[in-house]
């Protein structure tokens, strides 16, 4: 590396390298810290989504055993079906990395566009509903 100070200093563009060189630092250092958070959020959404699918399973699974005892043995046999397919996607889910998931979801959208951006308005509306309904406030009777 050059001297820093004396005459150097006072040459236009002297500190230029060593300013670029602490700005691509900075920069690195935020890239990870955004990927280490995101790959945070992603892990907690993939357990999150993959606890929720295996409740809905088991849901499925007791409505299934219901209509069983109520002699509609057809549409038993459907919710067993739907049950145990959630109960696949659930493990499968839980056993594939993030990283995983992102590069599934990337494909998806380079093979199938409109499904992709199809998908995501459902997903937007399903979250928009979800937090409009989780930040009612109470009835005003406090």
């Amino acid at each position: 590396m050059g001297a820093s100070g004396g005459a150097d200093s006072s040459k236009p563009g002297s500190n230029t390298d060593s300013v670029a060189g602490s700005a691509r630092e900075l920069g690195s250092e935020a890239v990870k810290a955004a990927q280490a958070k995101a790959k945070e959020g992603a892990d907690t959404a993939k357990r999150t989504v993959s606890s929720t699918v295996s409740h809905g399973a088991e849901a499925l699974g007791c409505a299934a055993d219901s209509l069983r005892d109520q002699g509609e043995e057809t549409l038993a046999q459907t919710t067993t079906s739907i049950a145990s397919g959630l109960s696949e996607y659930a493990e499968r889910l839980e056993k594939r990395t993030s990283e995983d998931l992102t590069q599934d979801l990337v494909r998806l959208a380079r093979q199938n566009p409109t499904l992709f951006v199809l998908g995501s308005v459902g997903v937007g509306i399903a979250l928009s509903r979800f937090f409009k309904a989780s930040s009612r406030p109470s009835d005003g009777y406090s």
